[in-house]
C-alpha cells in the first residue's frame, strides 16, 4: 500500500473517530441536562409541597387557637411561631423522600431583606442556601418580613452522574474499546507496511547476494572454455578455485536463510557439548585469512579468559562468531582494525568483537537484533546482507542461556559482547 493511501486512511478514520467521540459527548451532555431538569423539577415540587403543607397546618383550627394564645403573651409573633423547626424538618424529609431525591441536602428559612437565616439545617451553608435556585416564599404563612424556604444540594453533580451512571460507564467503556481498536489497527497497518518494505529489501538484497556469485561462477566457467586458458593449467586451477569459492559463498548464504527459517518454524536443534571458545575463535579468524589480506585488515585476538570452556553447539556458535566478524569487516570501510577479546567475569565468559567501523546510530540500536532489520548505511551501497545475521546470533545465544549486547557510537565503531555461562 502506498504511503499516500495510508496517510489518507489514517486522516479519514481519525476524523471519523473524532466525530464519533464528539457525538457521544453531545448525547451524554444532553442526557445530563435532561436529568438535571428532572432533578430541578422534583426539588421544586418537593419544596412547594412543604410550603403547601405548612399553609394547611396554619389554617388548622387548633393551630389558629395556639397562635391566638401566643399573641396574648407576645407583642409580636416571629416566623418560628408560625413554622415550627421540628415540623419543617419532618416535612422536608418526607417530601424529598417521596420524590426519591437522595443525597446530602441542607435547608433553612431565611430573610431575603437582610440575608440572615432564621433556622433550619444548614451548618455553615448560609450563602449557598441564599443563592440556591430551589426556594419559595413563605409569605402566605408568615406575612411580615421577606422570608423564603430554601433547599441546597451540595453533591448535585454526583447525584446526576449516578442517575445515568450505567449509561455513562458503558459509553466510556465502548469509547475506550473503540479508541484502543483504532490505535491497534493503525499500528498494525504501519507495522505491515514496514514489514512489507523490509521483505522487499530482503528480496532485493538476496537477489543481489545470489546473483553476484552466480555471475562470477558463470564468468569463470566461460573463461575456462577459451582455448588459451585450456592450454594453461595454472589459469584453469585459478578459475576452478574461483568457482569453488563462489559456490561455497552461495551455499553459506542459502544455509543462513534456511537456518533462520528452521528456527522460526521448529526452533533450533542443538547438539550441546563442552568446547573451548578460544579454539572456535581461532578457527573463524583463520577462515577469513584471504579476506583479511584483501581488505588490509588488522585482526587481533586477545584471548585472556583463564577459563574459555562452555557447553554449546559448535556449529551454531561458529556461525555466530563468523557473522559478527563478517559484519565488523563489512562496516569498516578502510583499514579495518578489529579486536576479539575474551575474559571471565564471575561464572561467565565474555566474548567481545570490537571494530573501528562506521558505528550504529542510537535510534537504530533498539532494532538491531530484529529479524530482517538492516541499518541504513548511507553512501556505503556495496554493503549488503539479508538482515538475518544478528537476529540469528541473538536467537542462538539466548538458547545457550546467554545474552548479547551492543555498545556503539556513530563514526567510532561498535562492540558486540556475548555473555555465556562458563564450565569449570
Amino acid at each position: 500500500m502506498k504511503k499516500k493511501a495510508i496517510v489518507l486512511i489514517i486522516v479519514v478514520t481519525s476524523l471519523a473517530m473524532v466525530g464519533i467521540i464528539l457525538t457521544q459527548v453531545f448525547w451524554v451532555n444532553t442526557a445530563l441536562k435532561l436529568k438535571e431538569d428532572q432533578f430541578d423539577n422534583k426539588i421544586r415540587i418537593a419544596v412547594k409541597g412543604v410550603v403547601n403543607q405548612l399553609l394547611e397546618n396554619k389554617n388548622d383550627t387548633l393551630f389558629q387557637e395556639k397562635l391566638r394564645m401566643l399573641s396574648c403573651r407576645k407583642s409580636r409573633l416571629d416566623v418560628y411561631d408560625y413554622i415550627h423547626p421540628d415540623l419543617l424538618d419532618s416535612l422536608v424529609t418526607a417530601e424529598l423522600k417521596c420524590m426519591r431525591l437522595e443525597g446530602q441536602y441542607y435547608y433553612g428559612i431565611y430573610n431575603k431583606t437582610n440575608n440572615r437565616v432564621a433556622f433550619g439545617c444548614y451548618e455553615g451553608f448560609e450563602k449557598d442556601l441564599i443563592n440556591s435556585p430551589y426556594q419559595f416564599s413563605v409569605s402566605s404563612i408568615y406575612r411580615p418580613g421577606n422570608y423564603y424556604l430554601s433547599v441546597y444540594f451540595p453533591g448535585k453533580t454526583v447525584i446526576l452522574i449516578r442517575m445515568i451512571g450505567y449509561w455513562l460507564l458503558w459509553s466510556a467503556l465502548f469509547l475506550l474499546v473503540l479508541i484502543f481498536s483504532f490505535v491497534y489497527v493503525i499500528f498494525n497497518l504501519l507495522q505491515q507496511k514496514k514489514i512489507s518494505e523490509i521483505k522487499n529489501d530482503f528480496i532485493n538484497n538476496m537477489t543481489h547476494e545470489f546473483k553476484t556469485p552466480i555471475a562470477t561462477t558463470c564468468l569463470a566457467a566461460e573463461m575456462m572454455q577459451r582455448e588459451e586458458v585450456l592450454n594453461d593449467p595454472n589459469r584453469i586451477k585459478k578459475y576452478a578455485g574461483i568457482i569453488q569459492d563462489e559456490n561455497s559463498r552461495l551455499q553459506n548464504q542459502i544455509e543462513q536463510v534456511l537456518h533462520v527459517a528452521a528456527m522460526e518454524q521448529n526452533g533450533p536443534a542443538f547438539k550441546m557439548k563442552k568446547l573451548s571458545v578460544h579454539g572456535l575463535l581461532e578457527s573463524v579468524v583463520e577462515s577469513f585469512e584471504l579476506l583479511i589480506k584483501e581488505r588490509n585488515a588488522d585482526i587481533t585476538l586477545h584471548l585472556d579468559a583463564p577459563n574459555p570452556l562452555v557447553t554449546g553447539d559448535k556449529f551454531h556458535l561458529l556461525n555466530v562468531f563468523y557473522n559478527l566478524l563478517d559484519n565488523a569487516l563489512k562496516y569498516s570501510p578502510t583499514n579495518p582494525k578489529i579486536d576479539i577479546l575474551t575474559q571471565n567475569q564471575g561464572n561467565q565468559l565474555i566474548i567481545t568483537f570490537k571494530d573501528n567501523g562506521i558505528g550504529i546510530s542510537h535510534e537504530h540500536q533498539k532494532d538491531i537484533f530484529k529479524n530482517l532489520f538492516r541499518v541504513p548505511t548511507g553512501n556505503i551501497h556495496e554493503v549488503r546482507g539479508f538482515g538475518l545475521g544478528l537476529y540469528y546470533a541473538k536467537t542462538v545465544i539466548e538458547h545457550h542461556h546467554g545474552r548479547i549486547q551492543l555498545k556503539s557510537e556513530p563514526g567510532a565503531g561498535s562492540a558486540f559482547s556475548i555473555f555465556l555461562n562458563s564450565n569449570h
